[in-house]
């Protein structure tokens, strides 16, 4: 068992079990959690004894997106903060392990980028992926926008992404984004059962599906996160995000009161 304020990971046999522990911040992630979330993927990627990372949360939310408390303050940190950001999820897309997420609440921002990134998504019926980046006055980051499109189809994410909107589990059923939507009480044992069932199969056969699977699209991943990392800079110093950010400080202000 490894683990801090913000991160559990447990490696138990062939299941690999990552959980997103700030539940009073609804999992948002600082750039202290990202850099630990990261150092626990790659631990888990170079563990051969490991067939499926199982990605789960603490609380009434998956993750938050990044934490507002602890944002970048100039263009170049936003780039960096993205660029790490990108290499985990890229991480989950081409490791050996099979990663399933199991998302209940909110998946919002770079949480729903997270989501994405899994190979296999279990979502309760009461979550939803939120994509809020044009109302915030950026674009998608984390690979978002290249994600949606490769496994929900180009119409779904523009309307997605450039409404800000949200999606509903029951919608990303409907869409084929994910085969399995359950009640928030089973979320967490079907999740487990889900890792279980995989990790029995031979795990030759689990590597290379994987691999055979993202030959159709993978490929033009990097290419896509390096123009989404600097038009992600550019857009934090335009004038919409610095707009976007004052007309927000006050709801930010008002949900700490009421929550405190």
């Amino acid at each position: 068992m490894s683990s801090d304020d913000s991160l559990r990971l447990q490696i138990d046999g062939p299941i690999a079990t990552l959980t997103l522990n700030r539940p009073d911040k609804l999992n948002a992630m600082g750039a202290q959690t990202r850099a630990l979330f990261g150092a626990h993927l790659q631990r888990v990627a170079d563990d051969a004894g490991v067939r499926v990372l199982l990605l789960n949360a603490e609380g009434r939310a998956f993750c938050a997106g990044a934490d507002l408390g602890s944002l970048p303050t100039t263009a170049l940190d936003w780039r960096e903060r993205v660029i790490a950001a990108q290499r985990q999820h890229q991480l989950m897309a081409t490791m050996n392990p099979v990663v399933i997420a199991a998302v209940q609440g909110a998946a919002a921002g770079g949480g729903a980028a997270l989501a994405l990134a899994a190979d296999i998504l279990l979502m309760a019926d009461d979550a939803c992926l939120r994509f809020p980046f044009v109302r915030l006055g950026l674009i998608p980051d984390g690979g978002t926008a290249f994600l949606l499109q490769a496994k929900a189809g180009t119409a779904m994410a523009l309307d997605l992404l450039l409404s800000g909107g949200v999606m509903a589990a029951a919608e990303a059923f409907a869409c084929g984004l994910t085969r399995r939507v359950v009640p928030p009480d089973r979320l967490a044992p079907q999740a487990r059962a889900l890792a279980e069932e995989l990790a029995r199969l031979p795990a030759q056969s689990l590597l290379l599906t994987k691999s055979l699977m993202r030959q159709t699209w993978a490929a033009r991943m990097p290419g896509a996160l390096a123009h989404e990392a600097d038009a992600f800079a550019l857009v934090t110093a335009l004038p919409g995000h610095a707009q976007a950010m004052a007309r927000m400080r006050p709801q930010t202000r008002a949900s700490a009161k009421e929550n405190g």
